[in-house]
């Protein structure tokens, strides 16, 4: 099995956790590659220490060349590191026919073979589709409503066909085209370029956080298409890829989270070299707060109306 994580040095421990996890959960040997943005070498060690020699190995790829590559700027609010699936083809040896990519923000909780042995045939990508708000994320790249949009937080990619059909080429291409400003950035580009060659994966190979903070009614209300509610609950109940968006619960290696899954995260946190490190601040404002709390405590038309006066509001603000 070969898993890709691209990260930063502020994302190592969260790398080092979804490793611990993978290895706890999966009987496969695994090849680890690691994107490095600028990892230093004795974190690089640690986390090729805590990978048994019979489970499994750690693959580095310095990818400081990255901004260049992209050809474009590209917004400061996202770390550069996340675009760096759109390059696997030229960063991974040619005879890797097929990866996992998985962002650091997961727990690989359950065996993921399955999702591993997924038949692509004809595909670019394998995924889940994403918990969306409205269509605006379709819609800004060319997409109808009606049309599958997945989240590319954990992807099963065919390299093999990535690198036959150059999308390397074709991503660039879509981000040129839309002047390095792609709604949801590396995940809008993919979804844009892929387009009617996706596979749908069962959603527990990529439980968000939504699936437990949001009910099934309002999911199904603002996607189309969108999973059974019998899947939304054994994703729930039983996820094999935890994936910790940012949400109304907060992430659980940020003070005050209240994640139901929290405690899964710590479990295997416990077991990497940075288990004795602080949780981090939250940094969410005071009105995101705020709105979070209405949304996990009253009534949905509660919180309805008041993201609708804060939105209102931040476009006056924007006028004058």
């Amino acid at each position: 099995m070969h898993i890709v994580l691209a990260s930063d040095n502020n994302y190592a421990e969260f790398v080092a956790v979804v490793i611990a996890s993978a290895i706890a959960n999966n009987h496969d040997y695994i090849h680890f590659h690691l994107l490095a943005n600028d990892i230093d070498s004795a974190t690089i060690r640690l986390l090729r220490a805590q990978i048994p020699a019979e489970s499994g190995e750690l693959h580095e790829y310095n990818i400081c060349d990255l901004k260049e590559k992209l050809q474009v700027k590209v917004p400061e609010t996202i770390a550069v590191s996340s675009y760096a699936r759109l390059f696997l083809p030229s960063i991974l040896p040619t005879d890797i026919k097929k990866i996992i990519y998985v962002d650091c923000d997961t727990v690989i909780a359950d065996d993921i073979s399955g999702l591993w042995n997924t038949e692509l045939q004809d595909n670019y990508i394998a995924g889940v589709l994403d918990t969306l708000p409205n269509n605006e994320s379709k819609t800004n790249i060319g997409l109808p409503a009606t049309a599958p949009y997945i989240n590319a937080g954990v992807l099963l990619i065919n390299l093999e066909l990535w690198r036959q059909n150059q999308l390397e080429q074709e991503f660039i291409q879509f981000l040129l085209n839309h002047d390095g400003h792609v709604h949801h950035h590396d995940q809008g580009i993919i979804n844009g370029v892929c387009k009617g060659k996706v596979k749908i994966v069962h959603p527990r190979y990529n439980c968000t956080s939504n699936y437990y903070s949001h009910p099934f009614w309002l999911l199904q209300k603002t996607n189309s298409p969108f999973y059974t509610e019998k899947e939304y609950m054994q994703a729930r109940n039983s996820p094999a890829i935890l994936h910790f968006t940012e949400g109304f619960y907060n992430r659980p290696w940020i003070a005050n989270s209240l994640h139901p899954k929290r405690s899964v995260f710590h479990h295997y946190h416990d077991l990497t070299a940075w288990k004795d490190a602080p949780l981090r601040k939250d940094r969410r404002s005071r009105l995101v707060r705020l709105l979070s709390w209405e949304f996990l405590n009253l009534p949905y038309p509660v919180y309805d109306f008041s993201a609708s006066a804060v939105s209102k509001l931040s476009e006056l603000i924007k006028r004058k």
